[in-house]
């Protein structure tokens, strides 16, 4: 299998829509996506309502995943629970949180 030229970045989110921490977070990985790097966020819990629809955080992930859409530099799974997602994100399980954990070079795990 080929690595990407980049690094990639898990991003296991846990922390609100409205916690610091996970502000902090999502621009973090703006920054990231605008260096070429690949992201790969598994929200669960309160952390799942960040890409909720209508949520007040929901246009900074929109955001976030519409500047990956060309490179496909983002990836967004919520848990198999959470409410409905804004586009391009999708609904998953553990198996999808394993997989962006081994795959990835940097592994930040946000909680409030």
């Amino acid at each position: 299998m080929t690595r990407p030229t980049g690094r990639t970045l898990a991003l296991v989110l846990g922390s609100g829509p409205g916690e610091g921490a996970t502000v902090a977070a999502l621009r973090l990985a703006e920054h990231v996506v605008g260096r070429g790097h690949r992201v790969a966020v598994f929200a669960y819990g309160a952390g799942a309502g960040t890409a909720a629809a209508g949520s007040p955080s929901a246009p900074l992930v929109e955001g976030l995943i519409r500047a990956g859409v060309h490179g496909g530099l983002v990836s967004w799974v919520a848990d198999r629970d959470a409410p409905a997602q804004v586009p391009g994100a999708v609904h998953g399980d553990g198996a999808d949180l394993w997989r962006f954990v081994r795959d990835a070079d940097v592994v930040l795990g946000v909680t409030g």
